[in-house]
């Protein structure tokens, strides 16, 4: 099963926005309110017209992020030593309320259920060398101590580093991978890791469902698409509306 995409332009966010040596965008999370956007070292809080309403330098290298009842879960690969990871919990306001250490870099979070879904790499280190098994954990949201034994996830595609971006539509989860050229880079699957269908587009610098307002009754998600400038050294953000569909 194949995904199929069609996309619209929203809006696109300049370089006033983001750190100019932060890279590309890592993800992104949707509340009803504002969009909040990941940069490698910043948080950046937007509304839906694409004005910045604030920005929080963080640590380095912070990934995707996750939105639920009004608090922001991010996840770290901590740089560079790149031997632990952290999950850090903000308030609508970028404060950082409660964090956690884990032992391994980590990328790709999702929210289910009171239960947050977090990527943490390939099997066997160093993960940017091609691989097919990652691992995912499993954590409570609220005491952010994990209560699964982490599971080894294989798509059946070559990846390189771990999940990347992961959401959730209240049956199913959707991830985003650096898969390796010509294979799938996105995978559908349940709460059991059952594979659903798989889909390739461009979605690695953080995808999320439209809140229900703009939806207007589809399952419609905003991705981010990055322009990264090196002389002058900037960062810019194109946002748009995508639908994404298994078929």
């Amino acid at each position: 099963m194949i995904g199929v995409l069609v996309a619209c332009a929203f809006f696109t966010v300049g370089i006033e926005a983001f750190d100019p040596q932060g890279g590309h965008i890592q993800g992104i999370a949707a509340s009803e309110d504002v969009l909040y956007v990941a940069q490698m070292t910043r948080l950046v809080k937007l509304d839906w017209k694409g004005k910045v309403l604030a920005t929080r330098p963080v640590q380095s290298h912070t990934g995707d992020i996750v939105w639920h009842d009004g608090e922001l879960y991010t996840v770290v690969a901590v740089y560079p030593a790149r031997k632990e990871g952290r999950i850090q919990v903000f308030d609508k306001e970028l404060n950082l309320v409660r964090e956690t250490v884990v032992d391994r870099t980590i990328d790709g979070i999702a929210y289910a259920d009171g239960i947050l879904y977090v990527g943490m790499g390939a099997k066997e280190q160093p993960s940017s060398k091609p691989h097919r098994v990652n691992i995912l954990g499993r954590f409570d949201a609220k005491t952010l101590q994990e209560v699964s034994p982490r599971a080894e996830f294989d798509y059946g595609h070559e990846t390189k580093y771990g999940f990347q971006n992961i959401v959730f539509d209240g049956e199913r989860f959707i991830a985003s991978f650096y898969a390796v050229k010509g294979q799938p880079n996105m995978v559908f699957f349940d709460k059991n890791l059952k594979v659903l269908g798989k889909a390739t587009e461009k979605c690695s610098q953080g995808f999320d469902f439209l809140p229900p307002s703009l939806r207007q009754g589809e399952r419609r998600f905003i991705r981010a698409t990055t322009k990264v400038s090196k002389t002058p050294a900037s960062v810019s953000c194109a946002f748009d509306i995508i639908d994404l569909h298994m078929q």
